[in-house]
């Protein structure tokens, strides 16, 4: 067995694979005790707004027996029914039940994918205020209104944060994610929006283009280019159930196959000195690009040389990591707290940007994708 240290390219290989979840939430961490702040609210009275200025768009396709959840919900958190706007493509099932609940429909005998959906109900909404909700999204309490009311005063773009219920390991990531998105926003915003719940001012928008799979991404994107303002309201946290790991990973793909595309597409924003880009490089960039890349690329050299003690050791702790990532919401209990770290933080990014890649490259522009029936 080789007792050799390992070089000083594995060694650099080994901090670009997992810097990116480590040096940012420091760097945060360090900006915090240099300078706290906290993230801007409202006054009261501040937020200008009644929901005649407000429409609620719902995109849907299979959303038939969730819309029937969705919607009393949002009666009870006082969004008037005439305010809320089914977006239908092609489905007859989600169109009916939208429909019995009384809902206004936006429909289109043709599916065209989720950005097309939204280009069609903003466009045909004569509001101030457009707010995009996932079909399964539930916000409780207040949430919604500090979203509006956030558009109505400082930001042109906001969303929401993300919360998972089930699987304990989508709720870990989850949990990290909105930490850094709270510190962020405390520090002038995030571009890191989640497409769960989602606030603009329909004044600003532009249309998405119909290849873009991650609509969220893109408005942040176009709308900081622009010199607009963008940010996440953490007081606004729309909850879904965790999906299947099958399923899981199928979207995990598909956004990491759009992210990459749209990174590409505004590669000149992430040099232009803007500070939003920058973070959001920090944040999500990295683990989204050079992290998994280095991590696959130091697989490969570890499989090289097999006999070697750091290879041996890397490769289990990677083969662990990626059961236990493909094995996740299975991982309940306090028990199996470890493996839900690594499988998220180490198994998870190889894999999805492995499979994402084919895809980024491929010459698909299609905006829809196969969607499981809810």
């Amino acid at each position: 067995m080789e007792l050799r240290r390992p070089s000083p390219a594995v060694g650099a290989l080994t901090v670009m694979s997992f810097a990116g979840h480590v040096m940012y939430p420091l760097y945060l961490l360090a900006s915090e005790r240099l300078a706290p702040r906290s993230p801007y609210r409202p006054r009261p009275g501040e937020a200008d707004w009644t929901w005649d200025d407000v429409d609620v768009l719902i995109p849907a396709f299979g959303e038939a027996s969730i819309l029937a959840e969705t919607v009393p919900q949002l009666l009870g958190e006082g969004v008037p029914l005439d305010r809320i706007t089914v977006v239908v493509d092609e489905d007859e099932k989600t169109r009916a039940v939208a429909e019995e609940l009384g809902c206004r429909v936006d429909w289109s005998p043709t599916r065209a994918g989720k950005a097309a959906a939204v280009n069609r109900g903003v466009g045909n909404s004569s509001a101030d205020i457009v707010v995009l909700l996932d079909a399964n999204a539930f916000v409780p309490g207040e949430g919604l209104r500090a979203l509006i009311d956030r558009v109505a005063t400082d930001l042109h773009l906001a969303s929401g944060v993300r919360k998972e219920s089930g699987a304990q390991d989508e709720g870990l990531y989850w949990r990290y994610e909105n930490w850094i998105k709270q510190t962020e926003a405390g520090r002038g915003g995030s571009l890191a929006l989640v497409g769960e719940a989602v606030a603009l001012r329909r004044e600003s928008f532009r249309p998405i283009p119909g290849s873009v799979l991650n609509d969220d991404l893109f408005l942040a994107f176009d709308f900081a280019r622009r010199g607009l303002d963008v940010g996440v309201v953490p007081e606004c946290v729309a909850v879904e159930d965790s999906a299947p790991r099958g399923d899981q990973l199928e979207r995990r793909v598909r956004i990491m196959s759009g992210q990459l595309r749209l990174f590409w597409g505004f590669r000149r924003s992430f040099v232009s000195g803007d500070d939003k880009f920058l973070h959001f490089a920090m944040h999500k960039g990295w683990r989204s690009t050079l992290g998994p890349a280095a991590q696959l690329t130091l697989t490969a050299a570890c499989l090289a040389r097999p006999r070697s003690r750091f290879s041996q050791a890397f490769l289990l702790a990677e083969a662990v990591s990626v059961a236990a990532y493909l094995k996740g919401d299975k991982l309940q209990g306090r028990a199996a707290a470890p493996l839900r770290v690594l499988g998220q933080a180490v198994g998870m990014p190889p894999v999805v940007f492995a499979l994402a890649i084919p895809r980024a490259l491929g010459r698909s522009r299609s905006g829809a994708w196969k969607k499981r029936t809810r």
